[in-house]
């Protein structure tokens, strides 16, 4: 698959997509790119210390998960640009390893269960997000399940 660059996957989600491109993409689910800036949503803001420094942050994590269904559910055609969404439940999430500055990471979203109820559109997701080690091991840095909800607008 070629990588589908930030600008085209912009239009697909209710605000800009922080991800720098979808990468792959199969009928279960999908895998984004994106490496870690001071630019990021919550990182400048970050008091580091020498032995904390700048990391992908919570709630960034969090704001690409909801980015990442977005997207992949419009590419899916189970929602259109009006539909907006939101996580009601996250299980079992996992925070292995940090992410630091500069760092590539990946991002792979699986539909686990989808389910239309009352014109909503009810989801159980994972999620799992990992960067390379300098031998070429995938690290997992974050994993979750998480429940979300879609409604029409």
């Amino acid at each position: 698959m070629t990588p589908v660059p930030r600008s085209e996957l912009d239009p697909l989600a209710p605000m800009p997509v922080l991800f720098d491109a979808l990468i792959k993409e199969d009928e279960h689910g999908c895998v984004f790119e994106k490496v870690l800036t001071l630019d990021g949503p919550g990182v400048r803001q970050q008091r580091t210390t020498p032995k904390w420094p700048h990391h992908l942050p919570g709630e960034l994590v969090i704001g690409l998960t909801g980015q990442a269904a977005c997207v992949f559910l419009r590419r899916r055609g189970l929602i259109d640009a009006s539909w907006r969404g939101h996580g009601v439940h996250i299980m079992d999430a996992r925070y292995s390893a940090p992410v630091l500055l500069g760092e590539r990471f990946c991002t792979r979203l699986t539909l686990l269960r989808a389910r239309r109820l009352l014109g909503s559109l009810h989801l159980r997701l994972r999620y799992r997000m990992w960067k390379l080690a300098p031998d070429g091991t995938e690290i997992e840095t974050y994993r979750s399940e998480q429940d979300a909800i879609f409604f029409p607008g």
